[in-house]
C-alpha cells in the first residue's frame, strides 16, 4: 500500500476511534438493533412476504438480485482482501465481532440492506419504499461504524454497489423472463460454484444454498407450479405465519441435525430455499385453491 493510502486508512480507523469515545449503553443497543435488519432473518422474511402475499414476479425479481449482489459482495471482498479495522488496528474493540466475519470491504451489511431497498423501490416504484430504503441504508452504515466492524469506505462502497447492481441483475432478469430463456439463469450456477471454491466461508456457502434452490424453485414454478400471491387478507395473513414458523423451524432442526459446516450450511439455506420456492407455493396453492362453486358464483355474478 502507497503512503497515500496508509495515511487514508489512518484516518478512517481514527475515525472509528473517535466514534467508539462516544459510546454509551443506549446507543449500543439501538445500532445493535439496527444491524440486525442487515441478516438473513429480516431479508428473508421480507422476501416471503413479497413472493407468497404481494407479487410472485416482484419477488422473484427482488430476491434474484438480492442474493447475487451478495455473491457479488464476496467477490468484491475476496478480490481486495482487506482487513477488518479491529484487525489493522487492536485499539479499535468491536461490538457483535460475531457478525463481522472475513474481510473488511467492502460492508456486506450495507450493500445488502441497499440492493435490497433498490430492488423493492425499483419493483414497486413507490416514493415511501424509496425514502425508508435510503433512511435504512444510512442508518445501517452508520451501525457498522459504530460497532466498529468496518470503516467509512467499506460502508460507502457498500451502498453504492448494492445500488448499482440492482440495475445490472434487473437487466439479467428482465432478459431471461422476456426472451422466455430463463434457463439461462443456470449458468449462473458457474461463478456461483467457482466462489464455492475459493471462499471457503460460512456466509458464503449460506448464501449459495439459498441462490441455488431459488434459481431452480423459479424455473419449477414457471414451468409446474404457476403459484399465484393473490388471496383475502386472513388468507395472507395465514400464510406468512405459517411459512415463517416452518422455515424458521426447518432451520433449527436441520441446524441441530448436520451440525454447523461448510457442507451442511449449504444444505440448511438450500432446504430454506427449496420451502420458500416450492414447498410453500404447493402448500398455499393446496389450502385456498378455489373451489369449483367458487368459480361458478363469480362467473354467475358477472352475467
Amino acid at each position: 500500500m502507497r503512503r497515500g493510502g496508509y495515511q487514508s486508512m489512518e484516518y478512517l480507523l481514527e475515525m472509528l476511534k473517535w466514534i467508539q469515545s462516544i459510546r454509551n449503553p443506549v446507543l449500543d443497543q439501538v445500532f445493535t438493533s439496527i444491524t440486525v435488519l442487515g441478516e438473513d432473518y429480516f431479508a428473508i422474511a421480507i422476501l416471503c412476504l413479497i413472493l407468497w402475499c404481494v407479487s410472485k414476479k416482484s419477488g422473484y425479481v427482488i430476491g434474484f438480485a438480492y442474493l447475487t449482489s451478495w455473491i457479488f459482495n464476496f467477490s468484491l471482498k475476496e478480490a481486495f482482501k482487506i482487513p477488518r479495522p479491529f484487525v489493522l488496528d487492536k485499539s479499535i474493540i468491536p461490538i457483535r465481532p460475531e457478525t463481522a466475519t472475513g474481510y473488511s470491504f467492502p460492508s456486506g451489511h450495507t450493500q445488502g440492506i441497499s440492493a435490497l431497498s433498490t430492488a423493492a423501490a425499483s419493483a414497486f416504484r413507490r416514493r415511501w419504499i424509496y425514502a425508508a430504503g435510503i433512511i435504512l441504508v444510512i442508518l445501517m452504515a452508520m451501525s457498522r461504524l459504530y460497532l466498529g466492524v468496518h470503516t467509512l469506505l467499506d460502508v460507502a462502497v457498500g451502498a453504492v454497489a448494492g445500488f448499482a447492481w440492482v440495475y445490472a441483475a434487473n437487466f439479467v432478469f428482465s432478459y431471461a423472463e422476456r426472451t422466455n430463456r430463463k434457463a439461462l439463469l443456470l449458468i449462473l450456477f458457474i461463478p456461483m460454484l467457482l466462489g464455492m471454491i475459493l471462499v471457503r466461508t460460512h456466509d458464503y456457502y449460506k448464501i449459495a444454498g439459498t441462490f441455488s434452490s431459488f434459481i431452480i424453485g423459479y424455473l419449477l414454478d414457471s414451468r409446474y407450479i404457476h403459484y399465484e400471491a393473490k388471496g383475502l387478507i386472513w388468507q395472507q395473513v395465514i400464510k406468512f405465519i405459517l411459512g415463517m414458523t416452518i422455515l424458521i423451524a426447518l432451520k433449527i432442526i436441520v441446524k441441530e441435525v448436520l451440525g454447523e459446516t461448510l457442507t451442511s450450511d449449504y444444505i440448511r439455506y438450500l432446504s430454506i430455499g427449496f420451502w420458500i420456492t416450492v414447498a410453500a407455493p404447493l402448500l398455499f396453492n393446496k389450502m385456498f385453491a378455489a373451489k369449483p362453486y367458487d368459480t361458478a358464483d363469480k362467473v354467475n355474478s358477472q352475467i
